[in-house]
């Protein structure tokens, strides 16, 4: 009896290896393993699994089988499910096998293995944590990675109003829904039109928040600056304001009644206040972008500003000292000592600076309402990808959201993970 077949025979049967060698306990919880894996296929994941793919007989292929009585979105949720529990299986099969096939080796090696107990307690110092922190990990599968899969699934779906289970049945439509978003002129035009201002938005917004958090909390931190506490304070206040009373303001500020038309146009240029004549920032689409992007920046800026003070305070005089003593000025200071050093250790957060505006839909839903939108248009001047399939969210338009919404993660995700792993603070680069 090699250790490959005690390996193969535990992942077809968890605990007929360890019955081979005679390991009681181990091969009574591989049984019970198996006795419930049984179960749950029978009575859980074999029912969804069933009525996932149906074929009517018209020859569409639908989630279930009729209509009021087959819930096709729980049916959905349920499969998805059970697909998930049938890799934990899989898993717990392959654990299963590799203690089998290292109690094998031990006993070939040394003539004995370690008993359970002994086991268990060498894993006590894992076993704790692991339990500590597994009510984080089944929150985040349930409120995070589980409504991912299902929203993947859903795009490929005719899930919108009035084709609402139970009282409709949902077809499968394959990559329809994808080939109709950019083989559609309509669609199209305002789907490239939309992909394009997200980059803008996400990029520009995200670069002036980072700028001038970081140039602020460079200004603030320098010794020649007197009432630095005040003014830590000061540049945090924008944070300390809920977001959504900051950016109603924003929108009555600079409406054609707002304080930039009345008091703040008039001051600089001289000229008396008349509402034929004030500018309509969020009814200019050109002025609205900028406008927007202005107020991220004022949104987001406390935050890296508070990043880059605690990198701050962590930088060693003696470095700029000795950058003293070589000539080195502010100028040289800042490019090769302090903006090198903040890089390292929050680029990983100016990462996420990129993913949050790209995937912000509260500032750009909200003043996005006060926007003119373009007869006929699908979208709104201010929509950005995320925005958008929120916006059909909204109108139980659910596939055509979780399209837009399976595309933005997919372009985000990629990005964001290609610059964490390049990165210099993900290899453990030594900074001092």
């Amino acid at each position: 009896m090699s250790q490959r077949f005690v390996f193969w025979i535990s992942m077809l049967i968890p605990g007929s290896g360890h019955m081979m060698l005679r390991r009681l306990r181990e091969t009574l919880f591989g049984f019970s393993l198996l006795a419930l894996e049984i179960l749950v296929y029978i009575q859980f994941i074999l029912p969804n699994f069933r009525l996932l793919f149906v074929e009517q007989a018209n020859g569409k292929l639908t989630i279930g089988l009729e209509r009021f009585v087959d819930d096709s979105f729980l049916i959905m949720v349920g499969s998805t499910f059970g697909a998930i529990m049938l890799l934990l299986f899989v898993a717990l099969h392959y654990a299963f096998a590799r203690d089998a096939k290292d109690v094998k080796r031990q006993i070939d090696v040394n003539g004995y293995a370690i008993t359970f107990t002994e086991k268990v307690r060498g894993l006590s110092h894992e076993i704790v944590p692991n339990i500590i922190t597994a009510p984080k990990f089944i929150l985040l599968f349930v409120f995070s990675f589980l409504p991912a899969i299902v929203s993947i699934a859903v795009a490929f779906t005719n899930y919108k109003r009035p084709i609402l289970p139970p009282a409709f049945l949902l077809e499968w439509k394959g990559f329809s829904n994808f080939e109709r978003l950019f083989t559609n002129e309509r669609l199209a035009s305002g789907f490239w039109d939309t992909l394009s201002w997200t980059m803008t938005w996400t990029f520009c917004a995200s670069a002036l928040t980072i700028v001038l958090g970081t140039v602020l909390a460079v200004v603030a931190n320098n010794k020649k600056i007197k009432g630095k506490k005040f003014f830590r304070t000061v540049y945090i206040l924008p944070w300390a304001v809920p977001a959504f009373l900051t950016i109603l303001v924003f929108q009555l500020f600079f409406s054609k009644v707002g304080g930039m038309n009345t008091m703040v146009i008039p001051f600089f240029t001289g000229n008396e206040y008349d509402v034929a004549t004030a500018i309509g920032f969020f009814l200019n689409a050109d002025y609205a972008k900028i406008t927007i992007i202005l107020i991220q920046a004022w949104l987001g800026f406390p935050y890296v500003f508070i990043l880059v003070t605690g990198v701050l305070q962590t930088i060693p005089d003696d470095l700029y000292e000795a950058s003293s003593i070589d000539g080195g000025n502010a100028w040289t200071n800042f490019f090769d000592i302090t903006l090198p050093l903040i890089l390292i250790s929050v680029a990983p957060v100016f990462i996420t600076q990129f993913t949050f505006n790209f995937n912000n839909v509260t500032i750009v839903y909200m003043l996005g309402e006060a926007t003119i939108q373009t007869v006929g248009a699908v979208y709104k001047p201010l929509d950005t990808i995320s925005s958008l399939g929120f916006r059909l969210m909204m109108d139980a338009k659910y596939s055509e959201a979780t399209v837009y919404t399976l595309i933005a993660s997919t372009f985000v995700g990629a990005i964001v993970l290609y610059t964490w792993l390049k990165a210099g603070a993900f290899k453990n680069e030594e900074v001092m």
